[in-house]
């Protein structure tokens, strides 16, 4: 399947996630003070709010409050894209996991120095690699598995992250792409996952490419484009 933000002629960079993913509308979540958009989000929330009972409201509008918070954290950082995802872990469980795509300003160098200079940087850099994506075209990967704290009515838990980075032709951006799960014990899934997320990662529309293979594969019969696999653009 393929996105509608797809053709979204304002789109800086595209990808496609496995099945299993359904994408956070954050732009909506954190509107322009004073909007049209504000205000219908308001409007969600007040009819949200109604639906809940009276001694619940507090909580309810406390954790759409963190929410925004959130989102707004994650504009601030250049994330442009978020997805939920949720998957079975090899033990049969449900697995879910955070996917966001940000991109970067940064100081134009070669691409594969920018690649290794990134993951470099990372506090709790574990496990890198260096990819070679289709074109020839370096990116970085890392991942690791931290301790966040104990929080008010949340003990404290093991989650895990992965992180690639794609340099932009450019030189001046980086495409940064981050799964965070609870669900360590998946975490060589997670990481197989996301390598292959980056071999789908493109700085230009590749619809007309993409199109034209699908019309090719139809008109002979064959089939190049696996069938658990489905687009999501931002």
């Amino acid at each position: 399947m393929i996105d509608d933000t797809a053709r979204d002629p304002s789109s800086k960079i595209w990808y496609a996630l496995p099945a299993g993913f359904f994408s956070v509308p954050i732009d909506a979540l954190d509107p322009e003070p004073g909007s049209e958009q504000e205000t219908h989000l308001e409007q969600a929330l007040a009819l949200v709010l109604d639906l809940v009972p009276e001694d619940e409201r507090d909580r309810y509008t406390a954790a759409l409050r963190d929410v925004r918070f959130m989102t707004a954290q994650m504009r601030s950082e250049g994330v442009i894209a978020c997805s939920l995802g949720m998957h079975y872990a090899d033990d049969g469980s449900s697995a879910s996991s955070v996917f966001t795509v940000a991109l970067r300003d940064v100081e134009w160098a070669p691409a594969k120095i920018t690649a290794v200079r990134a993951v470099s940087l990372r506090e709790c850099a574990g496990n890198v690699g260096l990819l070679t994506l289709p074109g020839g075209r370096p990116a970085s990967v890392s991942d690791t598995v931290i301790t966040m704290p104990a929080l008010e009515g949340m003990p404290s838990q093991d989650l895990y992250q992965c992180n690639v980075y794609i340099p932009a032709p450019s030189g001046t951006q980086l495409g940064v792409l981050t799964l965070s799960s609870t669900a360590v014990g998946s975490r060589k899934h997670y990481r197989d996952m996301m390598e292959g997320i980056a071999h789908t990662v493109s700085f230009h529309d590749p619809l007309p490419e993409i199109e034209r293979a699908v019309h090719d594969d139809a008109a002979d019969g064959t089939s190049s484009i696996a069938d658990d696999i489905a687009s999501d653009f931002g």
